[in-house]
């Protein structure tokens, strides 16, 4: 695809230059050609922007970041897999070439991921468990602003410290609400 921009480019240079007479029509030709293929380069980025976003999701597991906060929190453990995680969050978070529109967001999810690395990658239970419940936080909010960026819906701004924290209290009412209407699905 750049190849065929790369010729058009070539010709309407060529024939800007005095390479060879050219016509006024083919001269606009090649430039809605040129224009044609800049349009279609950009759409392939944003698909290919978008198919990257998708794919490194994974890697930023809402529900990861639920359970780590809930087994620092709860149960007073880090678990061995805890550190690599983190790791993988903060580098996918770092390394990936997020929409500009996520950037905030991005920036504010990798903070707290970075922040929390340190005390579970050191096994420090007790220095874990603000950042535990702050990144668990982040990430749903972090959550928020994908799903509404890849509906094409207005991105919410990243949430304060305190907004995060009282957003992960309502996440945890909305997962017993969800898990009380599992129990009453069975019962029927």
């Amino acid at each position: 695809m750049l190849l065929p921009l790369l010729a058009a480019g070539a010709a309407l240079v060529a024939a800007a230059c005095g390479g060879g007479d050219v016509t006024d029509e083919e001269f606009e030709a090649l430039r809605a050609q040129v224009g044609a293929l800049q349009t279609e380069l950009s759409e392939t980025q944003e698909v290919a922007q978008r198919a990257l976003l998708i794919a490194a999701l994974p890697a930023l597991d809402t529900n990861r970041f639920h359970t780590i906060d809930e087994q620092i929190n709860n149960e007073g453990l880090i678990h061995a897999t805890t550190p690599g995680f983190v790791r993988r969050a903060v580098e996918t978070l770092t390394s990936v070439e997020w929409p500009a529109k996520l950037a905030e967001n991005v920036e504010q999810f990798r903070g707290a991921a970075a922040a929390l690395l340190g005390p579970v990658a050191d096994n420090d239970v007790d220095a874990s468990g603000r950042p535990a419940l702050v990144a668990h936080a982040i990430a749903h909010a972090f959550n928020d602003a994908v799903d509404a960026y890849l509906a094409g819906d207005a991105i919410p701004a990243p949430p304060a410290i305190s907004e995060a924290e009282s957003h992960e209290h309502a996440a945890e009412e909305h997962d017993e609400d969800e898990g009380n209407d599992e129990d009453e699905d069975h019962d029927e």
